[in-house]
């Protein structure tokens, strides 16, 4: 991996009508305070979720995160090997998985005591690439007859080989008969990686060998003014009892809880870990450093364009970004959030207008704090009129934003290599 930083950061702003796009677990929608007041803040995670289920139907290229793994091996022993269906088969996936002896990764359980009993799922979420289930229910059917003959007093061995951190192979069950023979063939397809998991990373349990570290930052977002909640008072009318009026009110009422604001979005894309992860994981592109730019141009503009989707059935939040600006930079990235600590004003313009200017008038002078030697290039688009000269090149979409700044990666990239050279 090259020693010099590259990083290629976005913000956008996007202006969310009455809606609850991230919620918490009272359905309340997410807020921090910032500056003294409180504002909207949709979570990191509930940003790169989108964003990574649609990277992936462009990609062709999914990988898979559940807890339910067991089961999908199940399945594909199922409809590829031929086993009936049901827990044994179940059981058989779970044994396979936890043969890898991966730290910290158990069997999930329900109940206390005699009345525990296992559920089936691994009781973390697995990150693996779309195939992971086939390869693994290939290994399973090796050990056909013994997984078969398995019982829940195998998982109860496995769980204490995985409480212990200790070798499955010598859990003296079927286990250790899966493990001697095939744990490091688990492993290696456990381990396996793909552009997704390259960009967003990865941190199976405990397990340090498991570990891919994303190339992406995605920080909470941040709405640019002040925002409180407001109440949604909804009723359900019962139709028979509309047609009958035999019965006074409504047939169901409840409230719900939705904002609406200017938010900031954020994410940053550092080059060089995401060229250095396509290598490890072997993805067959060619060039990692063209795939690496392939890639953050993909993510660069699902991310302008996917927000969050809660309660998207009675709130729906199908709004654009009313700027974007992206800029390339060969020292760190920089969020400049700072631009509306004090929070905007509401204005006869609303609340984009000056949230807008506030951010144009606060790039230089963070720019200026981190040096200009570090900026390689940047650029922006924007629904507004105003003039944004301190955002780089204004472009006419999102489309030729990207390929100005994939075309400055480039360039930082090929210079960098002859300079090498």
């Amino acid at each position: 991996m090259s020693s010099q930083p590259l990083h290629v950061t976005i913000t956008t702003l996007h202006e969310l009508p009455p809606s609850n796009v991230n919620r918490d677990d009272s359905g309340t929608p997410k807020m921090t305070v910032f500056g003294g007041q409180p504002r909207i803040a949709p979570s990191s995670q509930s940003q790169k979720r989108p964003v990574r289920l649609q990277l992936q139907d462009m990609f062709d290229d999914p990988a898979t995160r559940t807890r339910r793994m067991p089961e999908l091996i199940g399945e594909q022993l199922v409809k590829s090997h031929g086993w009936e269906e049901g827990w044994p088969t179940t059981r058989a996936g779970l044994l396979v998985i936890l043969a890898a002896g991966f730290k910290g990764l158990k069997a999930s359980t329900v109940g206390q005591g005699k009345n525990a009993r296992y559920t089936g799922e691994t009781n973390t979420a697995l990150f693996l690439i779309g195939d992971a289930a086939k390869h693994l229910a290939d290994v399973a059917q090796r050990h056909r007859d013994a997984l078969l003959k398995a019982t829940d007093k195998d998982l109860a061995a496995a769980a204490k080989k995985a409480d212990a951190d200790e070798d499955p192979s010598k859990a003296g069950s079927v286990i250790a008969t899966v493990a001697t023979a095939d744990r490091d063939e688990i492993r290696n397809i456990v381990n396996r990686s793909n552009k997704i998991i390259s960009l967003f990373g990865r941190m199976l349990a405990d397990d340090p060998g498991s570990r891919v570290d994303g190339a992406v930052q995605v920080a909470f977002g941040l709405g640019t003014h002040a925002a409180d909640e407001a109440e949604d008072y909804y009723t359900a009318v019962d139709d028979i009892t509309a047609q009958r009026q035999d019965q006074p009110g409504a047939g169901f009422l409840d409230v719900s809880l939705h904002t609406a604001g200017v938010v900031r979005r954020w994410a940053s894309v550092n080059i060089n870990e995401l060229v250095e992860n396509l290598s490890k994981a072997g993805v067959k592109t060619g060039d990692p450093h063209a795939t690496a730019v392939e890639v953050t141009a993909a993510f660069l503009r699902a991310f302008a364009l996917t927000l969050p989707r809660a309660k998207r059935r009675t709130h729906p939040a199908e709004v654009g970004p009313d700027l974007v600006h992206i800029s390339v930079r060969t020292d760190q990235p920089i969020d400049y959030a700072g631009a509306w600590s004090k929070p905007v004003p509401a204005t006869a313009d609303g609340w984009m207008e000056p949230s807008i200017a506030r951010y144009n008038a606060y790039v230089p002078k963070m720019n200026r704090i981190f040096g200009l030697t570090g900026l390689a290039a940047h650029g922006h688009v924007t629904t507004s009129d105003q003039p944004l000269d301190n955002l780089g090149t204004k472009q006419p979409g999102i489309d030729e934003l990207i390929s100005h700044i994939t075309t400055a990666v480039q360039a930082t990239q090929t210079a960098r290599t002859k300079a090498a050279s």
